[in-house]
């Protein structure tokens, strides 16, 4: 899987123009509030229609600009695809995705190209509040079961449903959308709790094989059991709302019985999320048998850079590398093979440098 080329119109800084990628390694350098990131945030978007760095995709548009535009030329299986997707704000916010051209459903889209995402600067898988756990198993799953975003959308139109009829009084069908809820939350909850126990386990063997200590690090899944349902209707008339099922779930980093994010040191807490993303990129591969893309923004200088320099050497060769850093040491590593260099200024590339 190889993205060639990307293109892009109001997105954040970066000037409308055409950037070509190297396939293995992209070192995006510049000082400061030149658009390094939102190249790699550009990438992401492209695959996913989401930011890396926040929920509020509105963020990406540039100031002022009623609409934003990604379009890219990916490599995968022998064949090119243009993926392109727009977003247009207003009263009705429209979104259009396409492939070669053609128009097609997210699911389809997203499954299209996949990229993993690692950043210094956001902790919310330890640090932020549960639904944030909650879009990062998400996005796991959906990247190695396709029809996995599907029952996600189920899920979530039989759960407005159901709160439309609690917010209205109306009790006259909340029996048959009880049921329908069960039925569309069983797949999320159990290929939540199935990615989990794979996560973890791919998790701790490269945590022990780098021999990185983490103090009694321990992860737990815990879904809200849409059993009780029939038990708390009364409740949730009162609450107008779905009190139960996986919009509540809950996924915990804890040691020895505290939130990770209490304990663990920031460097720490960089470390169990830098390996994290490597523990999802190795149940890709598993799937899949090819590496997806692997995006890495402002490495600094909490993380062990010595395991890092290691996990990226380990990676398999075809595994295609966007990163940004202000440490040159762990610049250096990357242009030890074949990269390639892009200086950014303003949001517009000025400089490409090659090393075969």
């Amino acid at each position: 899987m190889i993205l060639r080329s990307l293109t892009n119109q109001h997105f954040r800084n970066l000037a409308s123009e055409e950037v070509t990628f190297h396939d293995q390694v992209n070192i995006v350098v510049g000082r400061n509030g030149q658009g390094k990131t939102n190249l790699l945030e550009a990438i992401y978007f492209l695959a996913t229609t989401k930011s890396f760095r926040t929920a509020r995709v509105a963020s990406v548009f540039q100031f002022g600009s009623p609409s934003v535009f990604v379009s890219g030329l990916l490599h995968r299986f022998g064949v090119d695809k243009t993926l392109s997707v727009g977003l247009e704000t207003g009263e009705v916010r429209r979104r259009a995705l396409l492939i070669n051209g053609e128009r097609v459903a997210l699911p389809g889209y997203v499954n299209t190209m996949s990229v993993f995402a690692y950043s210094s600067a956001r902790l919310d898988i330890l640090r932020g509040a549960p639904e944030e756990r909650r879009r990062f198993l998400d996005r796991g799953i959906a990247s190695i079961d396709p029809a996995y975003l599907e029952a996600v959308s189920r899920y979530g139109r039989a759960l407005r449903q159901r709160n439309a009829l609690l917010a209205s009084g109306d009790t006259s069908s909340l029996n048959a959308w009880d049921a329908e809820l069960a039925a569309a939350a069983a797949p999320l909850q159990e290929g939540r709790s199935a990615y989990t126990e794979a996560l973890i386990g791919a998790f701790v063997e490269i945590v022990a094989e780098h021999g990185y200590h983490i103090r009694n690090l321990a992860v737990g899944y815990q879904p809200s059991s849409v059993d009780a349902l029939p038990h708390i209707r009364r409740e949730e008339l009162r609450a107008r709302m779905s009190l139960v099922g996986p919009q509540r779930d809950l996924l915990e980093f804890s040691v020895d019985g505290r939130p990770a994010a209490e304990v663990l040191s920031g460097g720490e807490q960089k470390m169990v999320v830098l390996f994290l993303k490597f523990a999802k990129l190795n149940l890709f591969r598993r799937r899949f048998d090819e590496p997806a893309l692997f995006l890495l923004d402002d490495i600094d200088a909490e993380l062990d850079l010595e395991i890092l320099e290691q996990l990226l050497l380990k990676l398999p060769s075809q595994t295609q590398v966007f990163a940004t850093s202000a440490k040159e040491r762990f610049l250096r590593t990357l242009e030890a093979g074949p990269h390639r260099r892009l200086l950014i200024e303003n949001g517009l590339v000025t400089s490409i440098s090659d090393l075969p």
